[in-house]
């Protein structure tokens, strides 16, 4: 080939079919880029539907929310429901762990009432509106022949005036100014203990223990160093003002006075009990290292106790602070008192206030943790009563069945009130008048029930 002679390389555009254009350069780097872009953006709507779809299914009640279920009941009372282990308020057994199937029942009804504004306005155990007809009830009408044939008895609600007695349990507890603690106000070591051992009665002003504090001495030597210098009003100045440090760091005047006396300066000065009473706690041992901070012992006056008794909402209303107590023990023990105090909070879930007596126990008859059952005597009101036969009470729903003037016997949801013999006061959702079922209420309840159910079988 000569050397001038230039040969050409082939370029892509010689290889392109005739008729089309080459795209620019970057073309194809671009299309991949936006491929990438419109996936980010398909995942990212899709991550933002599902968590809306997730948000609003939970918020409809769709998710399990482990807080509103219960998880513990009384079995005797099973309108007591409680998140946390513990007893019953009403008869104090033991809460026992709640089966799966009830515990999502009453955890999904409780957030319902929770929700409701007829639940935070009713004050009855019942969840319903007073008047209402229960969930799983209806009206029923039977014929004269069935009627006679169960042996169904009505009465009519009347106002009355009631002198009720209100009971519920109680508890024996010692006062709050009956507890004091013995602490020292000067580090020291503690050389001997009088007391050692808790459960034993001590007087006020007995010796507890003997404690060795080297500021106490120290104080001690410089008030008979200034006891030896006392010629003069200054003197005399500067004597009670060293008398004064060592009341101060706790040492009593009789321990003073004997220092003084004997004109030695005491080892080990006695820790006295400030007041009569029982030793409960016991914190010190012979050769410990104490500190003003630390309880060396608590001492429990129970010369008089507090008797706590929890009431059912609905009877607060015949209570009042002043109102005469009957406590009855286990043993058969009575002790009376007055109601001092009616505490201003309510127990949720059970629906009970504290109430609390104030009783002498000179005899120290009465132990701290001991129950029992209380009865106030209420003050005389006017109430709408019926039978206590009347009351259909299912733990969830409390509710009556009232003859209507056709004949036929509806269930209605009412507020109960206090107790008086056979009789329980109604608050709320019927009217004075009213002709209740009194008798066989409960084959009553099993028809209109029966009935309720079959209404809502699916049709074929």
């Amino acid at each position: 080939m000569p050397d001038n002679e230039t040969v050409e390389t082939p370029s892509p555009h010689d290889e392109m079919p005739e008729g089309e254009e080459a795209p620019p350069k970057g073309v194809r780097f671009m299309a991949a880029v936006r491929w990438v872009i419109l996936a980010i953006t398909i995942l990212v709507a899709a991550v933002v539907w599902w968590s809306y779809a997730a948000g609003t299914h939970h918020a409809a009640g769709g998710g399990e929310t482990t807080e509103a279920k219960p998880k513990y009941f009384c079995p005797m009372h099973p309108q007591i429901v409680s998140d946390e282990p513990g007893e019953c308020p009403i008869c104090h057994m033991t809460l026992e762990p709640m089966p799966a199937d009830r515990q999502k029942t009453v955890g999904a009804e409780m957030m319902h009432d929770a929700g409701s504004p007829a639940a935070a306005n009713d004050s009855s155990s019942s969840s319903l509106p007073s008047g209402s007809v229960p969930p799983g009830t209806t009206s029923i009408k039977l014929s004269l022949d069935r009627v006679q044939a169960i042996g169904v008895r009505t009465a009519l609600a009347r106002e009355q005036t009631v002198s009720s007695v209100v009971r519920a349990t109680a508890v024996v507890t010692p006062t709050e100014q009956g507890i004091a603690e013995v602490h020292v106000r000067s580090a020291g070591f503690v050389e001997r203990i009088f007391v050692d051992q808790t459960g034993i009665s001590v007087t006020r002003e007995q010796a507890l223990l003997a404690l060795y504090s080297p500021e106490i001495y120290q104080a001690e030597s410089e008030l008979l160093s200034t006891k030896q210098w006392t010629r003069d009003d200054a003197g005399v100045r500067s004597l009670q003002a060293a008398r004064r440090k060592l009341e101060l760091l706790g040492m009593a005047d009789k321990d003073i006075d004997r220092v003084l006396e004997k004109n030695e300066a005491l080892r080990a000065i006695p820790i006295y009990a400030r007041q009569s009473g029982f030793v409960a706690k016991k914190n010190v041992v012979a050769g410990s290292y104490v500190t003003p901070e630390m309880a060396l012992y608590e001492i429990q006056d129970l010369s008089h106790v507090y008797v706590v008794a929890d009431v059912f909402e609905r009877d607060l209303g015949s209570l009042r602070v002043g109102i005469e107590g009957t406590f009855t023990s286990p043993r058969g023990d009575l002790a009376r008192g007055t109601v001092d105090l009616i505490y201003p909070t309510l127990n949720a879930q059970a629906r009970t206030t504290r109430v609390r007596m104030q009783l002498p126990n000179e005899k120290h008859s009465l132990q701290p943790g001991e129950y029992g059952t209380v009865a106030f005597a209420a003050a005389p009101r006017k109430a709408l009563m019926v039978p206590l036969d009347s009351v259909i009470d299912t733990g969830m729903y409390t509710y009556v069945f009232v003859v209507d003037s056709d004949g036929r016997f509806s269930p209605r949801s009412v507020v109960l009130g206090e107790e008086d013999g056979n009789q329980v006061a109604i608050r709320a959702g019927i009217s004075s008048g009213d002709r209740v079922v009194s008798g066989a209420t409960f084959l009553i309840d099993s028809e209109s029930r029966l009935q309720a159910s079959v209404t809502q079988l699916p049709k074929p």
